[in-house]
């Protein structure tokens, strides 16, 4: 039995508070918790510390690249282990590898070492893999078997690691936890009066996925010629947003990639159409931005997120499989393409079909994103719940 005195929970695997996908998913874990625990507290193990928010009862700890890099602070991450009732791995997509090596390195790091404190540990929705060998994703199943409860946030997730876990291991599906920012979001989406808008986020993840190295230029390329498409059809204004930051490599910003699509375009259109959006610091402020687009062309997987739950609809370029697995579960899988599949016919004939549909979609995106807001909200309430009384 948790004493009676206020829960402590341990949340390992944050990565960046600028990364407003890892933030919102941060933000509704603590929020959610607290509908069931309010005067919980918590500390927080943050990979990228730079701009992390000041929030009443969380506290901010150095993780693992933090520790190897500064080589301080692991006093600080053994005390926080030791006075935790429970230690959640938060969210998100952390568990693949592209690579040769055996294992995603600090997540398993950090999972690993939080199972040694033999405490409750919890993987709440994540995605696993892809792996590039079978092997990686056996290690990886076993280790998250090893766990108290394991949740995944699609269902393809649940076919592979049921593929290569433990046999007795047992793995559920619970959807991302920023889908119950819908429950948060009370604005109805009105289309705009003036100039239509189209949103767009942009990634390179040729850093990180080798076999992506050789579309990143025809992508950036393709990207490019459907934005100038849609403004000279559809007379569309383009919204080019930073939603990822980082202070630590340089590939994990947005900054330099939505900054060479943006000089691709700037020449050849008119300047008063095309905007860069550098001033999104929280997922309500990229909430209130996105809610005013009427469609979204979304690289970065929460920017689907955020718009679905604004009623926005979204055409995905998935750059790795979790971002078409949710458009599945959003029944919208027409509209997202994998980033090894685009050029500019096929991006720009995705664009058509969900620009002649947009007003049609709306609502019922809408209503989707607020159900899987809701199961999203159920998965970590009844977690808390449970752990607090045992």
């Amino acid at each position: 039995m948790i004493p009676a005195r206020s829960v402590r929970i341990l949340i390992i695997n944050f990565y960046s508070p600028r990364n407003l996908g890892d933030l919102a998913i941060l933000e509704q874990t603590v929020w959610l918790a607290r509908q069931v625990v309010p005067n919980a507290q918590f500390d927080v193990l943050v990979s990228d510390p730079p701009g992390a928010p000041e929030w009443l009862g969380v506290n901010w700890l150095p993780s693992w690249p933090v520790i190897a890099r500064q080589r301080s602070g692991l006093h600080l991450v053994r005390k926080a282990h030791r006075q935790a009732d429970l230690i959640l791995s938060l969210g998100g997509g952390y568990f693949f590898v592209h690579d040769f090596r055996p294992f995603s390195t600090w997540a398993t790091v950090s999972l690993a070492y939080a199972l040694l404190w033999r405490r409750p540990v919890i993987c709440l929705p994540q995605s696993f893999g892809p792996f590039r060998f079978a092997y990686q994703a056996r290690l990886a199943a076993a280790l998250m078997a090893r766990c108290t409860e394991v949740y995944l946030r699609d269902p393809e997730s649940l076919v592979l690691f049921r593929r290569f876990a433990p046999q007795q291991a047992q793995a559920h599906f619970a959807p991302d936890t920023a889908f119950s920012l819908a429950l948060r979001w009370h604005r109805t989406r009105q289309p705009s009066a003036g100039r239509p808008q189209i949103g767009v986020t942009i990634v390179d993840w040729s850093f990180v996925d080798p076999t992506l190295r050789p579309r990143q230029a025809l992508y950036e390329k393709a990207l490019s010629e459907t934005l100038r498409y849609a403004m000279q059809v559809f007379g569309a204004e383009v919204n080019l947003f930073l939603q990822c930051q980082s202070s630590r490599r340089a590939f994990e910003s947005d900054h330099a990639v939505t900054g060479r699509v943006h000089a691709q375009l700037v020449t050849t259109v008119p300047t008063d159409a095309l905007r860069l959006v550098n001033n999104l610091d929280t997922p309500q402020r990229a909430m209130q931005a996105y809610s005013t687009m009427d469609a979204f062309i979304a690289t970065r997987l929460h920017s689907a997120i955020f718009a679905s739950c604004a009623g926005v609809p979204a055409l995905v370029i998935g750059y790795q499989p979790k971002s078409c697995a949710t458009m599945h579960l959003l029944n919208q899988a027409e509209f997202c393409l994998p980033l090894q599949q685009v050029d500019a016919p096929a991006l720009r004939a995705k664009l058509e079909l969900l620009w002649s549909q947009r007003e049609q979609t709306s609502i019922a995106l809408s209503e989707l994103a607020r159900s899987l807001g809701h199961a999203a909200a159920a998965c970590i309430t009844s977690v808390i719940d449970r752990y607090r009384s045992k």
